[in-house]
């Protein structure tokens, strides 16, 4: 196995005598976390790496760290429940592909909006020919597939368009979520201790990666031993040796959180807390022109952490809470740390739980709205 630490030298293995490229830190400037989200972004196409010793929510946070380009690829966690058949895997992950899909419309390529179509006549008519000219935009969009997932999610559903052969669909499927191409987080911390045929996923993996514009992060809590049937995708894999900065049961919550990144200056599409209170920040004349979603602040400390919701002029921050990334002891020192920052920062930091935006919407709509008088009224104290 050809797996080394990344951290502190950050080399992994390219050589022991190869030279820092210029337009990057050095590997000694770099923390485990930066060298950790490079490799995952940077990972080839059609290939399958292997990473140990970082989880999926630190490894989110590393992500989430990094300046969104329009060209760049986007990571989406897959998490992996064992199953006997490499189909059945490839079937999972594709029902999680139109899943994510069907959240991010109606944007879809990264920039296509179908937003002003209905599902009545004209509309299809609309939804048919915006995707016809996507497929002339984005290399690799078949158009009668984007035709007719278009309709698919018109009518409300995701968008598995019938007959479509998986390795077909598999491609279009990631070219809609993003059109730089997605590398693919398949966590298998419930694989290596519990599958019945850990060969299955191997072997499905391996398929993704080479029927389509993806590469696959094989995400290990550590790093397996050099045997069958993992050795066939651990060359070149890397132990970061990265301490998760948000330590969870990922076992228990499995199917809680899945997330897709780096994103920026939207609502995150697999929020449903984000996508609720911007819909009702959208609808609130006061509200709507003051923020922007998941945006990045420099600190005096010399951070740059990225905040849900952001009153730039207010100097006002929102953030959206889950239990399952931020309900333990890690989560809440990590959070208690960024606020600190925040505020040595000069800004007010308000935390709202995802389960009260989604119960009760008007309510942290107004705890913002009092937020918002109390920094206006600071701002005219200090004018």
């Amino acid at each position: 196995m050809n797996a080394v630490p990344a951290a502190p030298n950050g080399q992994g293995d390219r050589g022991e005598g190869a030279a820092p490229s210029p337009s990057r830190p050095t590997s000694e400037q770099r923390s485990p976390g930066s060298v950790a989200a490079e490799l995952v972004l940077d990972a080839p196409e059609g290939s399958v790496l292997s990473i140990g010793g970082i989880d999926r929510e630190a490894l989110r946070l590393c992500l989430d760290s990094v300046e969104l380009e329009r060209h760049r690829r986007r990571a989406l966690l897959v998490p992996i429940v064992p199953a006997p058949t490499p189909e059945a895997i490839v079937a999972q992950i594709l029902n999680l592909l139109a899943d994510t899909a069907y959240h991010l419309w109606p944007v879809w390529f990264t920039d296509v909006s179908f937003a002003g179509c209905g599902n009545d006549a004209l509309g299809r008519l609309a939804a048919g020919a915006i995707a016809r000219n996507a497929a002339e935009e984005v290399a690799g969009v078949q158009p009668a597939w984007a035709e007719s997932a278009a309709w698919l999610a018109l009518r409300g559903c995701a968008p598995r368009v019938s007959g479509t052969l998986p390795e077909i669909e598999l491609g279009q499927l990631a070219l809609a979520i993003n059109r730089a191409g997605l590398v693919l987080i398949a966590d298998m911390s419930l694989v290596a201790p519990k599958a019945a045929n850990p060969a299955a996923v191997v072997h499905a993996l391996e398929w993704i990666a080479g029927n389509s514009r993806t590469a696959v992060i094989a995400l290990f809590p550590q790093l397996p031993p050099n045997a069958p049937p993992f050795d066939r995708i651990l060359y070149g894999a890397h132990q970061v040796n990265a301490a998760s900065e948000v330590v969870g049961s990922v076992a228990a919550e499995i199917a809680e959180e899945l997330w897709i990144a780096p994103w920026q200056g939207e609502p995150h599409p697999l929020s449903d807390a984000e996508r609720r209170l911007a819909k009702a920040l959208r609808a609130d004349a006061e509200l709507a022109p003051l923020f922007s979603f998941n945006q990045f602040i420099d600190t005096v400390r010399g951070s740059r952490p990225k905040v849900d919701l952001l009153w730039s002029e207010g100097r006002l921050v929102v953030e959206l809470d889950g239990f399952a990334s931020h309900g333990n002891r890690a989560a809440f020192i990590y959070d208690r740390h960024r606020d600190y920052e925040l505020t040595l920062s000069g800004y007010t930091v308000l935390r709202l739980a995802n389960d009260e935006v989604v119960q009760d919407i008007g309510k942290a709509v107004e705890k913002i709205r009092d937020l918002v008088k109390l920094c206006r009224a600071r701002i005219a104290s200090e004018g």
